[in-house]
């Protein structure tokens, strides 16, 4: 799609400027409390009061992270009398693509007043957002109903990143969980987890228990990870542009994401020592691990993947399960992996080029990329 631009005027004019985009300004500090309030009746509880904690979470992920870029806000919509009915949460990324960096846009909270939903409030909101300065805008964890949306303003699904993957370590407790998720009200899977446990100590999980592995591993520090990414690079086009500050800030908001489970980081290296590359993931004892990044070199995937898959067997996961990335469809599939469509990440760029790469085995693009970790509606703020 070729995007017009709005100018400056438009994103930032008063509500009472003719036209929808006129209603769309940048998200500013003031209006933290204002959002909080919204997120917590629209997505959260239905309460007009967010949980404590809430409008600083937002502060800290929206606006002081270390790549926040004005030129790249959040978007909120401001209906008359300047009541805010409408927000879209902005996560500024940087990729590198053939020796240039990119600045992405990615997508995240998008919450729409139901009393200004007739509005068409959403629609503006993506167009201005998808309209905006960054070279790509991506989102990887659109609604049906976001990514219809998107769909509609130029953005296209990425495939396979649309498909999830799934290994399962112990049978009975992961069908178990899956069977009786809905009637955890009841408790009945609370009550039945131990025959789960103990129709999979009996001898299920030994049918797709993971190999050891003849790799060692260590802590993913910051600097191990700066260190090793040249490493892994030569055969991308494209690859995330971390920096020393960026990662510390990224590693220490994704860790206090405790809703999803402990984070568990390591650098996989050879019985020799020679670094092959690394995984990051949620580790949950007895339920499912969402695997946020896995990184290798060339040939060295099943190495990593073998690692991972171990070390959340002997840790209790149920299951491991991640996004689909190019280079692991090989790999997983020979690893009894099961596959299951999500379509909820989408992408846009504003040339055909830079849209190819992205799609392509040469782009590592991950979770942790992008804004699916976040803990804005799993934590309880407390």
């Amino acid at each position: 799609m070729n995007a017009h631009l709005p100018s400056t005027a438009a994103r930032t004019a008063p509500a009472a400027a003719r036209g929808p985009l006129n209603m769309i300004r940048p998200f500013e500090r003031g209006d933290l409390a204002e959002v909080a309030s919204l997120y917590e009746h629209v997505i959260r509880s239905g309460s007009r009061k967010p949980a404590p904690g809430l409008a600083q979470y937002f502060e800290r992920t929206l606006l002081d992270h270390p790549w926040f870029d004005r030129d790249i806000p959040s978007l909120v919509y401001v209906a008359d009398g300047g009541r805010i009915a409408g927000f879209a949460g902005a996560h500024v990324r940087r990729l590198h693509l053939d020796g240039r960096i990119l600045r992405v846009a990615c997508g995240g909270e998008l919450i729409v007043d139901p009393v200004a939903r007739r509005q068409a409030v959403g629609i503006h909101l993506i167009r201005a957002f998808v309209e905006g300065p960054q070279d790509v805008t991506i989102t990887d964890g659109a609604t049906d109903a976001a990514r219809q949306l998107l769909e509609f303003c130029g953005a296209e699904v990425s495939y396979p990143r649309s498909i999830l993957w799934t290994r399962i370590l112990r049978p009975a407790r992961f069908l178990g969980g899956h069977l009786l998720r809905k009637l955890d009200r009841h408790g009945l899977a609370r009550a039945l987890d131990p025959a789960f446990r103990a129709l999979d100590l009996l001898g299920l999980e030994r049918l797709l228990r993971p190999p050891a592995p003849r790799t060692d591993g260590e802590p993913l520090t910051t600097r191990l990870l700066l260190d090793t990414l040249p490493s892994i690079t030569p055969w991308l086009r494209c690859y995330p542009a971390y920096d020393e500050a960026f990662l510390d800030w990224l590693f220490r908001e994704m860790a206090a994401v405790a809703s999803r489970g402990s984070l568990i980081r390591t650098l996989v290296r050879s019985a020799r020592g020679e670094t092959l590359g690394w995984y990051v993931y949620y580790l949950n004892a007895g339920a499912i691990s969402e695997v946020m990044q896995v990184a290798a070199k060339a040939r060295a995937v099943e190495a990593v993947l073998d690692h991972l898959f171990h070390h959340a067997y002997a840790n209790g996961a149920s299951a491991v399960r991640g996004r689909l990335e190019p280079e692991l469809v090989a790999p997983l599939s020979a690893r009894h992996c099961i596959f299951r469509w999500d379509g909820g990440t989408l992408l846009h760029a504003r040339t055909p080029a830079v849209v190819a790469a992205l799609l392509s085995r040469q782009c590592l693009l991950t979770r942790m990329d992008g804004e699916w970790w976040m803990g804005h509606h799993t934590e309880p703020f407390r």
